[in-house]
């Protein structure tokens, strides 16, 4: 009953969230959602965050202008569920941003990638890469004179081991995310709903959280998830992003030095 009652406290929550929609970017990190921007050329991206449920580590990298590679490791083992068995997922995908406005705030960009697609958990012990396939289009509103980043990403996947049957299963991956600024100094607050319907299924969760945005440098997260429905979700996660200077571009490699 305890529990039952602090999720509807939490779902309350996001859903007062979502309707304070009736700046500045969130980019990725220990949220499912990404929004349109890929990072600057030669820039790269670290993001570790742990929690209850999984811990994970994403290394990113702008080789091309406009787009990132991306490389992610997730290893579950939810200490929560009496004799839960570990398991371990990896994903490869790449991002193009395909369009941006003329503010920069707002735009499209396309994900396609193998292994665990972001919203799409599966108990299973190992998600294998050439068995699933997947791919999402994040599209970033700004609202309210940027007071709030509103990121939709729709997507598909396809499961060639769906619950390790050697079955074939398609599904159709959501999420949206809020991020609201201007309430807290330099901490976005955000709210994001995701889940997969059709064959390839995953319960509905949400997500509410905290990120510190001091510098271009180093964000902090902290967040809380868990399902619609009751039942347990990522729970509880702290996470850290590291941007790196723009090591990549030939002008550092020749001069070892930064242009900012």
């Amino acid at each position: 009953m305890r529990r039952s009652k602090l999720t509807r406290c939490f779902q309350l929550f996001v859903v007062l969230l979502l309707f304070q929609s009736l700046a500045n970017d969130v980019s990725a990190q220990q949220f499912n959602t990404d929004n349109f921007l890929t990072m600057p050329h030669g820039t790269g991206t670290f993001v570790i965050s742990t929690g209850q449920r999984s811990t994970n580590l994403i290394s990113s990298f702008a080789l091309v202008p406009r787009f990132e590679f991306f490389v992610q490791g997730n290893l579950f083992r939810d200490y929560r569920i009496e004799n839960y068995v570990q398991h371990f997922t990896t994903t490869v995908y790449a991002k193009y941003m395909f369009w941006a406005n003329e503010e920069n705030n707002g735009g499209g960009a396309v994900f396609f990638g193998f292994g665990r697609s972001p919203g799409y958990y599966q108990d299973t012990q190992f998600t294998q890469l050439h068995k699933n396939v997947w791919t999402a289009i994040p599209i970033t509103i700004p609202l309210l004179n940027n007071a709030i980043s509103w990121d939709i990403m729709p997507g598909a996947l396809v499961d060639f081991n769906a619950k390790d049957r050697n079955e074939s299963a398609w599904g159709f991956t959501w999420s949206s995310r809020l991020a609201i600024y201007k309430v807290i100094p330099k901490t976005a607050i955000v709210a994001e709903v995701y889940g997969t319907q059709g064959q390839a299924q995953s319960p509905a969760e949400y997500k509410i959280g905290l990120r510190y945005e001091p510098n271009d440098f180093i964000v902090p997260a902290i967040s809380y998830s868990s399902q619609f429905k009751g039942a347990y979700g990522a729970g509880l996660e702290i996470g850290i992003v590291i941007f790196t200077p723009q090591f990549l571009r030939k002008d550092f490699i020749k001069n070892n030095h930064i242009i900012y």
